[in-house]
């Protein structure tokens, strides 16, 4: 029960929260100020980066005046009725839209209706408060947010990276298997999307980190680590862009005669490898494999050559996208290696220098 609470819910993001709440909670009841509305605003205000905070959190105080500004019309025009909710609420949410504000809206619209209950006299007065508790929670949810357990993803960005190119690996020798079978495996889609969305959370990731390094320190090996992961990152959505394409491909009978599934089967087998590997290294053999792979793909190529000046018909026979497919890969595993061998000279020439400065 204890692993589960601790995998599950506590992260830098609940502590922050608790302690944005805690310290603007603690701050209305010192100045005898009205702490629900600044608490609300500070938990919305909580963003994954500090950047986003501050950006969300400028947005967030002209759309909070806003709100209150209409709360305070309408219930002064009709008191605490339904309509009052209703108008507040919907000319909030257009005004916000109107002046480009959505960051606020949320907080906006919030701060309208929860006024409405708890204002009877001193509208004016209400008004001018719910600023000033807005502007409390605001500022003391953006220093917890720089200040607090600052966010650092690169740990999660390198874990995900290597995630991504064995899941890679394995689906691309599933759904070749699948084709040499001419059998039709459903959850290959699956995991293909399951993978892109993978890529899209690390990339954003990616954007947090950047954006994190704008308020705080940073080293130079921090910076050049992560931009040889964004560079694999960048290649394995390449990789998975042409997985993809073998994955929509209709699944076809007796693609490949014996001597072809085993030629396929051992290429496969080792892209995989090397994908999936550490340190992306590509050996002789492969290459031998490859450049077998690539001189039957371009006998293919020139027999649709000639069938296609003779019948003025391009078509495509499947085996001749799976080997194009393939050999892109591995165009994109050459490019792999050459990262991971440019990320490791950079480490070697690093790690001395530091010695030798800390020695000094």
């Amino acid at each position: 029960m204890k692993k589960f609470f601790k995998a599950k819910f506590v992260g830098g993001r609940i502590y922050k929260t608790g302690i944005a709440v805690f310290v603007t909670a603690a701050l209305c009841q010192y100045f005898n100020l009205p702490a629900i509305f600044a608490v609300i605003t500070a938990i919305v205000t909580i963003e994954p980066t500090a950047s986003d905070s501050i950006k969300k959190g400028v947005v967030r105080f002209p759309a909070s005046a806003i709100g209150a500004a209409y709360s305070m019309i309408f219930t002064y025009i009709f008191g605490d009725q339904a309509i009052t909710y209703a108008l507040s609420a919907v000319l909030t949410i257009i005004t916000c839209h109107k002046l480009k504000l959505e960051a606020g809206i949320l907080v906006a619209t919030l701060t309208a209706v929860n006024m409405i209950p708890t204002t009877h006299d001193h509208y004016l007065e209400s008004f001018f408060v719910r600023l000033t508790t807005t502007s409390i929670g605001l500022a003391v949810s953006t220093l917890v947010n720089i200040f607090i357990f600052p966010p650092n993803y690169s740990k999660d960005i390198v874990k995900n990276t290597a995630h991504l190119y064995e899941q890679s690996a394995n689906l691309l020798m599933e759904r070749i298997k699948e084709m040499m079978n001419g059998k039709i495996n459903k959850n290959n889609l699956l995991t293909f999307e399951k993978l892109m969305k993978q890529v899209e959370k690390t990339e954003q990731l990616c954007q947090f980190q950047r954006e994190e390094w704008k308020y705080h320190r940073h080293t130079k090996l921090q910076m050049r680590e992560y931009h040889y992961e964004h560079k694999k990152l960048f290649v394995i959505r390449q990789i998975l862009y042409h997985i993809g394409n073998l994955i929509y491909m209709p699944v076809e009978k007796d693609i490949f005669n014996s001597t072809e599934k085993l030629k396929v089967n051992h290429t496969i087998k080792s892209i995989s490898n090397i994908l999936s590997s550490e340190n992306h290294n590509i050996p002789k053999e492969h290459s031998i494999l490859i450049n077998d792979l690539s001189e039957e793909f371009w006998q293919m190529r020139k027999k649709i050559d000639v069938q296609d000046h003779t019948t003025k018909h391009q078509h495509f026979p499947s085996k001749a996208i799976i080997y194009f497919e393939l050999l892109s890969i591995d165009v994109l595993a050459q490019d792999l290696q050459k990262i991971h061998k440019s990320e490791w000279k950079q480490q070697a020439i690093t790690v001395p220098v530091q010695k030798f400065n800390k020695d000094v």
